[in-house]
Formats: C-alpha cells, structure tokens, sequence
C-alpha cells in the first residue's frame, strides 16, 4: 500500500535549518559576506600590487548574492504557497 504523498489533514513538516528563522539568518549573514567582499574589491582596485587577487573578493561576492537570491526566492515561494 502507498503511502498518500499529499494528506490532506496534515502540514508539512519544515526542517529546522529550512526554517523560516534560519533562511533569515542565512540571508543576513550572506549580505555581511557580500559587503565584505565589496569592501575586498575596493581596497584590491587602489593598491596594484592586488588587482590581479580581485578575482577572489569577486567571486566571494557573486557567489553570496546568489545565496541570498536562491534563498529568498525559496522562502517567498514557501510564503506564498501557505
């Protein structure tokens, strides 16, 4: 016998780290690593013994905006959906 995939009498049981508090704190503590990593990419622009290391500040950046954007578009759908 299958089990019912879709229970009407039940809510769906979140994990605690996909929880609506921790998709907050990861959004929070991944905007400090972005401005972090912009700061990176200023102080690496004025000193030129560092401009060929600014790929680093750069991909650090690009990689917690993806984190933020993934993570919010995740918990605007779980929002929305309830």
């Amino acid at each position: 016998m299958q089990l019912d995939q879709n229970p009407f009498f039940r809510k769906t049981i979140t994990p605690w780290y996909d929880s609506n508090f921790s998709c907050w704190g990861l959004i929070w503590s991944m905007v400090i690593v972005f401005c972090f990593s912009v700061g990176g990419v200023i102080v690496a622009n004025n000193d030129p013994v560092l401009v060929p290391h600014i790929w680093f500040p750069l991909l650090l950046a690009g990689l917690s905006g993806f984190v933020v954007v993934k993570v919010y578009v995740r918990l605007n759908n779980r929002i929305n959906n309830e």
